[in-house]
């Protein structure tokens, strides 16, 4: 990803500038009578812009100012030069596209009337660097990033929305359910935006090379729409749902909401599509997220986007869009682990992953290749494992919604992590403070160790051995709101990072203290209170944990006995 991810900041800077919830298939769906000749006028103006001459003659700053001058009669704003520039040379953005961003205006993506109108005017001839443009792009950048971090200061990125839109929470976990494993991960890009490749080769590589059993792309939005010929939100979810198939293959699709000051977030399974112009504040973003109910976001890839120290406002919460935004990436193109979760955050030592559940959130771990090259699931061996009853696109969104998912370093790695029963992903009230832990993979392969996190420290470890393993752990004597999980360790080193592969569950997070204890010892679990009672605790506790394996013999999450 990271040769790609600074071009990002160019791109995700496209984002102030970027109008538009819609791409360009209405306009595109009523051509003009006269739509090829205003096509092909266009295509010339664009081999015009692209040319290694231009580029030679005019600086990116240069044509930013060029663009706007030529297309609204006006200089860019402190906001649109940052974005332009930045973006300019950068690869999936190319000089036509700054004069696309530029002559739409306000609008979702450039009209045929528009273009029309640009070619009748004839001012592409004027695409010269002078020193008018030199003069201007100068004063802008000595300026614009100080205007921009002081609006953004002044609009409260921080603020929370308000929406009468937001998902309701009504997640009610089941205890003691089966399910299976399928790998996957949801963040990729293709052509459309600034990846290799058109869609339908991504979902078709991704299904028979990677042999992912569920995927999407997620190309930046900021780029899905240019032009009114272009239809690149269609493209991509006819790729998506030309190679769905219920039982083997799951897809979906997405795409990337690029901010280069507050960070990138994937939006997946929404009808429409918005990008970092229209909605350019946190605040307004989630306000947009809690309007699109069927939809579910992740955090990208933290760290890489805080030059203002305003990346994803730090991980504040929003209550509006909490059920919503279900993970964050501890892995992105190479960097795993190492990167993204023991390194700490941006002030802490704690991960971003648990900076963002400390405050809040009830995020699982997640993990993207990112691919910008012809790569997707090839890239290597990480995969965000789902916990599903079926390989259906309901099942996988069910399991992403409920955080019933864990991040592995190895392609058959299986991992289950639950709490009295209940899987990784629940929230529950007054539990007992009993998990078991079971984990499975290749054949040949061991297992050496499984820690237990509480409120991301750790908490336990406990030295396994062989493959399968189980493991119990027990807190009874701690009684606060808080979240568990668990990090399970093989005994290979697949990727020759120095550290054996790793697999991360979802929390299960406990509200309040366990229930007291009755006279006698009786035995009940449930979501409002699953409780050991009676004189000996511990021995009820241990009890329980009995039970819980004897029970566990059935197959869980397909790991094999």
């Amino acid at each position: 990803m990271l040769g790609s991810k600074f071009h990002l900041l160019g791109l995700s800077l496209l984002v102030f500038l970027l109008s538009g919830s819609g791409v360009a298939g209405a306009d595109a769906a009523r051509l003009p009578e006269d739509a090829a000749a205003v096509q092909a006028g266009m295509a010339r103006v664009i081999a015009l812009l692209d040319s290694a001459d231009y580029a030679k003659s005019t600086s990116g700053g240069e044509h930013v100012v060029l663009s706007y001058q030529l297309t609204q009669n006006r200089e860019p704003t402190p906001e649109e030069f940052m974005v332009l520039s930045g973006l300019y040379g950068e690869q999936g953005f190319t000089p036509s596209a700054v004069l696309a961003v530029a002559l739409r205006g306000k609008e979702a993506a450039t009209t045929w009337n528009q273009c029309r109108e640009f070619l009748s005017a004839g001012r592409e001839k004027d695409f010269q660097g002078n020193a008018e443009a030199r003069d201007t792009a100068r004063r802008l950048s000595e300026t614009c990033a100080s205007q921009v971090a002081a609006g953004l200061a002044a609009k409260g990125p921080y603020a929370a929305p308000v929406s009468s839109n937001a998902k309701a929470t009504a997640y009610v976990p089941v205890a003691n359910e089966e399910y299976s494993v399928y790998f996957g991960y949801f963040h990729s890009h293709s052509a459309l935006s600034d990846g290799t490749g058109t869609p339908l080769q991504a979902y078709v590589h991704a299904r028979d090379k990677g042999r992912l059993d569920y995927f999407s792309l997620t190309d930046h939005a900021e780029l899905l729409a240019l032009w009114p010929w272009d239809n690149k939100w269609q493209q991509l979810k006819d790729a998506a749902e030309a190679t769905y198939a219920p039982g083997s293959f799951v897809t979906l699709w997405g795409f990337e909401w690029s901010n280069p000051v507050l960070g990138h977030i994937n939006v997946l399974n929404s009808i429409g599509i918005t990008n970092c112009l229209e909605n350019f504040s946190l605040p307004a973003f989630y306000d947009w997220l809690a309007g699109t109910p069927e939809a579910f976001g992740l955090f990208n890839h933290p760290g890489y986007f805080d030059a203002l120290g305003l990346e994803l406002a730090r991980l504040r919460r929003s209550d509006a869009v909490v059920e919503q935004m279900v993970g964050i990436e501890v892995c992105n193109d190479w960097e795993s682990f190492d990167r993204y979760y023991y390194s700490g955050s941006w002030d802490t030592d704690y991960s971003y992953w648990d900076e963002g559940n400390l405050k809040g959130w009830q995020l699982g771990p997640v993990i993207g290749q990112d691919n910008h090259q012809p790569t997707w699931g090839t890239l290597n061996a990480t995969r965000t494992a789902v916990l599903a009853k079926e390989l259906t696109r309901e099942a996988v969104i069910d399991a992403y919604e409920k955080r019933r998912f864990y991040a592995t370093e190895n392609t058959a790695l299986q991992l289950d992590f639950r709490c009295a029963g209940y899987p990784m992903g629940s929230r529950l009230q007054a539990a007992p403070r009993t998990f078991t832990v079971k984990a499975g993979t290749a054949p040949g392969e061991s297992f050496e160790q499984i820690r237990l996190y509480r409120d991301g420290a750790l908490l336990q470890t406990q030295t396994v051995s062989g493959n399968p393993v189980e493991a119990i752990f027990a807190d009874p004597a701690y009684s606060g709101s808080s979240y568990y999980y668990v990090i399970v360790t093989e005994t290979v080193d697949s990727d020759g990072n120095g550290r054996n592969d790793e697999a991360i569950s979802s929390p299960i997070w406990l509200e309040g203290p366990p229930p007291a204890a009755p006279s006698c010892g009786t035995l009940s679990s449930g979501v409002s209170g699953a409780s050991v009672t009676g004189g000996h605790g511990d021995w009820a506790v241990l009890l329980l944990l009995l039970g819980l394996l004897v029970a566990g013999r059935k197959r869980m999450t397909g790991v094999a006995e």
